[in-house]
């Protein structure tokens, strides 16, 4: 899939059926800038979204794939294998760019709660307690992990409300929730 064949059939077969951005935008459940996004070839749709769109543009998914009406009635069977590895090929990018979203934000929100045990650990370190340092450093994982765990929930219910895949976001989130809890079991 070529963004800019794909942008401009979208938005054609957008106006064949008298809909505004804001229309297709609304069958879809996603914003007005995701179809403008599409539209001007910035991106693409999410994989999960390809058949409502189709749906929606009354056109094929092959068609949707190709970016291109496919007047023929019967359909190659080298273009539906070449079109489905396309497919395939999209969606694990976007199941790439999901991970590496989730790496970036459990990172963040760890590099933000040991700067903050750096500035408590401070005033203990001046005062030469190394043992104590450590005991506040390894008694804070878990708090890490519970409030990495907290943001990749409330990441997971973003792309669950957005209608993007959220799965793996909710796997990472209750794996990072455990481990408050099986450390608490086990002291």
């Amino acid at each position: 899939m070529d963004a800019k064949t794909f942008g401009a059939f979208i938005a054609k077969c957008r106006k064949d059926q008298h809909m505004t951005q804001s229309d297709l935008a609304e069958v879809l459940h996603v914003t007005d800038k995701a179809v403008s996004r599409w539209e001007r070839d910035v991106g693409f749709p999410d994989i999960n979204t390809i058949e409502p769109l189709a749906d929606a543009l009354d056109v094929s998914i092959l068609e949707i794939m190709k970016s291109k009406r496919i007047e023929e009635t019967v359909i190659d069977v080298e273009d539906v294998s070449n079109t489905l590895g396309d497919a395939f090929e999209m969606i694990e990018l976007q199941r790439k760019r999901e991970r590496q979203s989730m790496l970036v934000i459990v990172l963040l929100v760890f590099i933000v709660i040991l700067l903050n045990l750096y500035v408590e650990a401070w005033g203990v370190v001046a005062s030469d307690n190394h043992l104590i340092v450590t005991v506040i450093l390894l008694q804070s994982i878990p708090n890490i992990c519970l409030e990495s765990g907290v943001v990749m929930l409330m990441y997971g219910c973003y792309r669950y409300w957005k209608h993007l895949t959220c799965k793996q976001a909710f796997v990472v989130s209750l794996c990072l929730l455990a481990v408050p809890v099986l450390v608490e079991l086990l002291l």
